[in-house]
């Protein structure tokens, strides 16, 4: 078993009729999703918290 299949166990579902464990792609797409998601939640948290400055104009 290498590192990543261990780390990400909850990918995997163990096949029915061989009986070891495959990539089950119904978990892997609410995986990808979810992370998605996520990243682009702090990418908006980030530009939704910068300072906005305002510069008088003189006319």
């Amino acid at each position: 078993m290498t590192f990543w299949r261990f780390v990400f166990s909850f990918l995997y579902v163990r096949d029915w009729h061989t009986g070891e464990l495959e990539l089950s792609r119904p978990r892997l797409a609410l995986f990808s999703a979810a992370l998605f998601l996520l990243v682009l939640a702090v990418m908006l948290i980030t530009v939704l918290q910068t300072p906005i400055e305002y510069v008088a104009v003189r006319p």
